[in-house]
């Protein structure tokens, strides 16, 4: 598995908008060949971080233009550009 973290700094109090944003895209986001599961993560009330798990790194890198596009929606809420990194599985445990 090859994971997409998307850290973004938005607007204090946005992020139910943020989420209801995302969700109104969820045909567009169930489209992403490949992707497994999307989490949003509120860190603070102007910082969350999105946490994408994909099959390979090749669909997080085919995925590029959606992804785009699903974002620049919630450009709006956003305080500057989102900081995006890839990687895959280090160390992993499950209980």
């Amino acid at each position: 598995m090859h994971y997409r973290i998307t850290k973004v700094q938005h607007q204090a109090g946005k992020q139910d908008a943020m989420a209801q944003h995302i969700d109104q895209m969820r045909d567009k986001v169930d489209q992403i060949q490949g992707l497994i599961s999307v989490h949003l993560i509120s860190v603070s009330d102007t910082e969350s971080f999105g946490v994408s798990v994909y099959e390979t790194e090749q669909q997080i890198i085919d995925a590029e233009a959606q992804f785009k596009e699903i974002m620049g929606g919630m450009m709006q809420f956003m305080t500057g550009p989102p900081e995006v990194s890839t990687g895959g599985i280090m160390w992993h445990h499950t209980k």
